[in-house]
């Protein structure tokens, strides 16, 4: 504990999705670990903003060694959480199932760190492919090898709008708390909190984005951005627009951040304008319209949006007629159920090959854990751990 605060080791960390429902549950940060330094800066910005060096940027076996941790005193100070989503592509569903994949490996630093701090409390996040047959053989051995440190599991794949988060967004979460720790012989999963009638009259994409809309924007149509307001133009409307607003102060403020808008050419808005009165992208095949994109989506304002917010941003379009574009960063971190004071670090997007290497604003709110289920599996957390 730091003073009232529990204590939280957040591996593999990202901008902070985890952290950030880890904090609102009533936790604090006490060492985060990230490869990449733009995600690493929107993670201190947000969450570390008087204790920066607490964040160890670089790979997790150099700048979290043994030997690190042990001068960092975190293998003898009782943390009650080591929280951690290893890079997943091997089994994610927009790979290709590869269970050779290296970067699959690095689960195993995830357990190395484990048993050197031996946490009160553990999370394990991954896609839900790794409760797939790929997966399988390292799920058993994660399962197996935190059974043999003590731990007291509980696994499953969450979809994240049980929890209140406006997406279909499934995740492999496992929990588990020391046997030392346990206030009961076993542990379970949070059950979900809300029920299909509210997720689709409450978390419907008007209610949820609806606020941050730009139609009143013209000016017609060109290659690059404009700014999007950081001023609120409309006024929060719904529960959830309230939330995103006051769980940050940013109502009273009166501003947000991550608003710019994509500026699409003229033939980009055409297509895209025919897609939301109901045309297919196949249907522009052999047209000037034609596009090498496979799906595009037009989110349905009324509906709760059945997509998976992503780190590419033009695989949806805004259900705005008055102005046919992608959604901002901000729009999809509302989706994401990111509060709007929280702000996105670095390059807003990058393309081609710099897709392996940049972490831009949209990928950071695409590869994120949303911050209320990390709040759910937080609080889940507190109540059994004596």
């Amino acid at each position: 504990m730091v003073g009232d605060s529990a204590t939280l080791v957040d591996l593999f960390a990202g901008c902070g999705g985890l952290a950030l429902g880890f904090h609102q549950a009533g936790f604090e940060t006490i060492c985060a670990n990230e490869l990449h330094p733009d995600a690493a800066l929107t993670y201190s910005r947000n969450l570390l903003v008087e204790n920066e060096e607490i964040m160890k940027v670089g790979p997790i076996n150099k700048v979290m060694s043994n030997k690190k941790i042990g001068k960092l005193g975190l293998d003898n100070s009782e943390v009650d959480c080591v929280a951690g989503g290893p890079p997943c592509q091997g089994f994610s569903n927009a790979g290709r199932g590869n269970p050779d994949d290296p970067r699959n490996a690095l689960f195993k630093e995830y357990l190395r760190v484990v048993r050197k701090i031996l946490p009160k409390s553990i999370v394990f996040e991954n896609v839900p492919g790794f409760a797939n047959r790929y997966g399988k053989g390292l799920r058993d051995r994660l399962i197996r090898d935190l059974g043999k440190m003590g731990y007291v599991t509980d696994y499953g794949v969450l979809q994240a709008h049980d929890y209140g988060i406006p997406q279909l967004r499934k995740r492999f979460v496992c929990i588990g708390i020391h046997k030392d720790w346990c206030a009961s012989e076993e542990v379970r999963l949070p059950e979900p909190t809300w029920s299909k009638k509210d997720i689709d009259t409450k978390l419907t994409t008007r209610k949820v984005i609806g606020d941050l809309d730009v139609y009143h924007l013209r000016g017609g149509y060109g290659s690059g951005e404009i700014d999007g307001p950081e001023n609120y133009l409309r006024p929060a409307r719904t529960e959830f627009q309230k939330q995103m607003r006051e769980e940050s102060g940013t109502d009273k403020k009166g501003f947000t951040w991550n608003t710019k808008i994509p500026l699409h050419t003229p033939l980009v808005a055409k297509r895209m304008g025919e897609m939301q009165k109901g045309a297919d992208i196949s249907s522009f095949r052999g047209t000037s319209m034609q596009t090498e994109k496979l799906s595009q989506r037009v989110l349905d304002p009324d509906k709760c949006p059945r997509i998976t917010v992503v780190s590419i941003p033009d695989d949806y379009i805004h259900y705005n007629r008055e102005l046919p574009r992608t959604l901002s960063v901000r729009e999809c971190a509302r989706l994401q159920t990111f509060p709007d004071h929280f702000r996105f670090h670095g390059k807003r997007t990058t393309g081609g090959q710099l897709r392996k290497v940049d972490v831009p604003q949209y990928t950071q709110v695409g590869n994120a854990i949303p911050p209320r289920l990390a709040k759910s599996l937080a609080t889940s957390l507190l109540s059994s751990i004596m």
